[in-house]
């Protein structure tokens, strides 16, 4: 390969270099300007080319374009949507390369990354951004951006200074923005705009202020794009030739269009006048850029099957013989093996980029003087799309050609009129994608033959044997007089959606499980989740029934349930058995203010009893509650493989239990959870937590602080499991984790907790020899716990002197270690911790769990 491609003297040249520079890497590089990983790409690519035709006959995007961003580099998988200055010197574009959806800016010589502009995906005035199609283009100024993102459930364009960083919004949202396109004057800004019922293309006008809805249709638009002189925008659709002038809205039939056939139109902002640009059969026309004179357009088609760029000229002169635009030729200027998307130009139109899927990932192309490209000459079709055009002509037809197929340039699916003119017309309707001979067909005894189907979005036309009979139609049961689909009233009907059971561990009442069966309609706007655990009979079994309402931006919900748990605690006469049991109805709602802030209330009805079962003499204690309780909740997190990475979640949560008449029941408790997780080095995490509850009144609730979650080998400061009367069992409730201590190792109605942790990774990947063990992204973890737990606040004291007058911690509990995390079979944790009392470190304390990490 080195010497057909380089020359055969290379060969002796590179054997000394080799020999001279002492590394083999170096040596190919002095030899022929690429090292030894370069030079077997292009090897394994020749390869490619010699024994598949379809690839030799294309060309990647970095043969006819300069490569600036690699994926496998800088990691990620996107590089996509770019959009080039005005000037030409600069490129913004999006990329995942650091986990979130970021703008970056980077020069437009060396693909050199100037710095990140923006952002997504934590924040709500920019939730995520809006990558289908392009969603980034500049201000004439060659600083300013502006961009389509979601915020606060709506759509919005948000306008961003490169420089400074600062950003506003424009002053309206809608529920769909895509595609926003700057004016080559400044004055306006264009975009593809969806309401309640359709989509349509809008210019905001900055000097008035004034958004106007200029194409207001049903049929669909895509990429607008300004002439020069900013008084036309081109775009894409697939209104079949339909424009203002030659159909009636209200009495078109939409199933009679063809939809999988988009073409060019450009429409004139004043007059709104809209003409067709291209009208190529079975193939979509789009993105398209204009020239710096305004005359001629650089524009995306898949016509050969691959989306590639093609040049048409789109104004006629007084020598043109042609009677309108659709008639002049577009010729190919790449055959690209890897579709072309999201193109933007310079202002001169000297610089094009591009993004396109190549070495595992998108990545951003650019291509130097795009109208002075040669034109390509003889492109091929894919196989797909030959044989397609083959399939079309009947059979009783001679089959077309290499020569008879479709050429570049044509606007015309055919050759020319003569073929046209030779196809058959089909007596064959589409029905959600099959076609289907009703020429033969008797009532309702259609069969169907699906062996020789091809499933795509156009099908084979079939040959009608006999075109002198009518088509019977297909489900004519469910069609009106006039052939239009009957409209019914929506019926709710439940299945099933998921079906499982589960085991886990409870530190207080060891191992459960239990059965879940999840239920919805087709929407999702209804939802029954039912859980079981039967043991014995239902006295001593769980189970719960709940049922969400979900189709306004309030979700309600309504569960009953019943809960049993058994547990040994101490009595007169040793350990008795205990049954708990809680059962009750809830109601509740969450309103969400955005995607990472939400308010959640309900109301509950909970009836809890305690039982000895080893001495019946016991009375039977009973309570009833009605709690109210009311949260706001932030959550904004990304999560890594056993815990969140980056982001910031809190829930501050008031609820209680008014008591009416019964003042020793009565409660008031405020609980406070607030987490910040710091990611650097990729996936790697600080994580910072502060919690806290704080209750009140006659029977306040109580919380315990010491050990971790679903801790297997436990022990219990108090010996038994700290549930001292009926009321506990419901609103007991551990403050967690405190490694280096049992379990409540302080018990009081007000605790404070602060957790600090780092989270790194030890091993990737593992397989062990012997027993062949695979193991992936073993965790590991070095924390300090810190907190307290105590009922009166003049009573609490967190520092004392020792008998040697050194300070020492007195109610402040302070633990400190490290562990790993490991995934086998369930996600286990081994944590080892030492207690600290500021001047002794205790023997460690071993912790075996299961579970996420917080």
């Amino acid at each position: 390969y080195i010497a057909d491609t380089y020359g055969e003297e290379k060969i002796a040249e590179l054997l000394n270099n080799v020999k001279g520079k002492g590394n083999v890497d170096a040596g190919f590089k002095a030899s022929i300007g690429i090292d030894l990983k370069e030079l077997n790409d292009k090897w394994k690519k020749d390869i490619k080319r010699r024994y598949w035709p379809e690839i030799a006959e294309r060309k990647d995007p970095d043969e006819f374009a300069k490569r600036l961003t690699d994926n496998k580099k800088l990691g990620g998988f996107y590089n996509i949507s770019p959009a080039i200055s005005p000037q030409g010197d600069k490129i913004v574009f999006i990329s995942d390369r650091n986990i979130y959806l970021e703008v970056y800016l980077m020069n437009s010589f060396d693909g050199e990354v100037i710095k990140k502009v923006i952002e997504s995906g934590d924040t709500e005035d920019l939730e995520e951004l809006n990558l289908l199609f392009p969603a980034l283009t500049w201000a004439p100024d060659n600083r300013r951006i502006a961009l389509s993102s979601k915020a606060e459930g709506y759509d919005v364009i948000k306008i961003i200074d490169t420089e400074t960083g600062e950003d506003e919004n424009l002053p309206f949202r809608l529920h769909g923005i895509e595609s926003v396109s700057w004016s080559p004057d400044g004055k306006y800004m264009a975009f593809l705009g969806a309401d309640a019922k359709q989509s349509d293309i809008y210019i905001y006008n900055f000097e008035t202020k004034e958004l106007s809805n200029i194409t207001d249709d049903i049929f669909s638009e895509y990429v607008p794009s300004w002439s020069p002189d900013s008084k036309k925008i081109i775009f894409s659709s697939d209104r079949n030739g339909f424009t203002k002038d030659n159909f009636d809205q209200d009495g078109l039939t939409m199933s009679t269009l063809n939809g999988f056939q988009m073409d060019l139109y450009l429409i004139d902002i004043d007059s709104k006048k809209i003409d067709r640009i291209t009208d190529w059969q079975n193939s979509d026309e789009k993105q398209a850029v204009f020239s710096e004179n305004g005359n001629e357009i650089i524009f995306i088609s898949d016509y050969n099957g691959i989306d590639n760029l093609y040049k048409k000229r789109i104004v006629l002169t007084k020598n043109d013989s042609l009677k309108s635009i659709l008639e002049t030729p577009a010729i190919a200027l790449t055959n690209s093996l890897n579709k072309i998307e999201s193109i933007s130009i310079t202002s001169d139109s000297k610089k094009l980029v591009f993004s396109a899927f190549y070495n595992a990932g998108f990545n951003v192309f650019l291509i130097n003087n795009p109208f002075e490209l040669e034109e390509v000459k003889d492109i091929e079709f894919t196989g797909y799309m030959a044989q397609f055009y083959k399939d079309q002509e009947p059979a009783s037809q001679e089959t077309f050609t290499d020569k008879e197929l479709p050429e570049v340039g044509k606007e015309f699916i055919y050759k020319n009129d003569e073929l046209k003119d030779s196809t058959v017309e089909n007596n064959s309707r589409i029905f959600t994608g099959q076609v289907i001979d009703y020429g033969n067909a008797v009532e309702d005894t259609i069969k169907t033959d699906y062996k020789d189907y091809v499933f795509a979005k156009t099908d084979p036309f079939l040959k009608d044997e006999n075109p002198e009979k009518k088509p019977e139609l297909l489900f004519r049961e469910k069609l009106d007089q006039e052939g239009n689909f009957l409209v019914n009233k929506y019926k709710v009907d439940f299945s099933p959606d998921i079906i499982y059971a589960n085991a886990g561990y409870s530190s207080l009442y060891g191992v459960l499980g239990t059965t879940v069966l999840s239920f919805s309609d087709v929407l999702g706007n209804h939802r029954l989740i039912g859980m079981t655990s039967l043991q014995i009979d239902l006295k001593n079994s769980d189970y719960g029934l709940s049922y969400y309402y979900l189709p306004e931006r309030i979700n309600f919900g309504i569960s009953a349930y019943h809960t049993a748990r058994f547990v040994y605690l101490s009595g007169f006469f040793g350990s008795d058995l205990y049954r708990f049991r809680s059962y009750g109805a809830n109601v509740f709602a969450s309103y969400p203010l955005n995607t990472f802030h939400r308010i959640d209330a309900g109301i509950s009805v909970q009836r809890v009893s305690r039982e000895n079962l080893d001495f019946i003499d016991e009375p039977v204690e009973k309570a009833t509650f009605i709690i109210p309780s009311i949260s706001y909740v932030k959550d904004n997190v990304m999560w890594g493989y056993t815990s969140p990475i980056q982001g910031t979640r809190y829930n501050l949560t008031l609820f209680g239990n008014p008591g009416f008449g019964k003042t020793k029941e009565s409660f008031a408790s405020l609980t406070w959870d607030y987490r910040k997780y710091f990611r650097f080095f990729y996936d790697n995490a600080f994580v910072a937590r502060f919690s806290g509850g704080y209750s009140v009144g006659s029977s306040a609730q109580k919380f315990f602080i010491g050990g971790t979650e679903s801790w297997i080998n436990r022990t219990f400061a108090t010996g038994d499991v700290p549930l001292s009367s009926a009321s506990d069992f419901v609103f007991l409730t551990p403050a967690l984790p405190l490694r280096g201590y049992n379990y409540a190792e302080q018990i009081g109605t007000k605790y404070s907790l602060v957790n600090l942790e780092l989270r790194l990774p030890l091993i990737r990947y593992l397989l062990t020899g012997g027993i062949p063990l695979f193991f992936q992204n073993i965790l590991g973890t070095a924390f300090i716990d810190a907190g307290t737990a105590w009922n009166e606040n003049t009573g609490l004291r967190l520092f004392k002197k020792s008998p040697e007058g050194k300070l020492i911690t007195d109610d402040l509990l302070v633990g400190t270690g490290f562990g790993a995390r490991v995934y086998f079979i369930f996600l286990w944790k081994f944590d080892v911790a030492w207690k600290y009392d500021y001047q002794h470190w205790s023997t460690p304390k071993y912790y075996i769990s299961l579970g996420l990490d917080f």
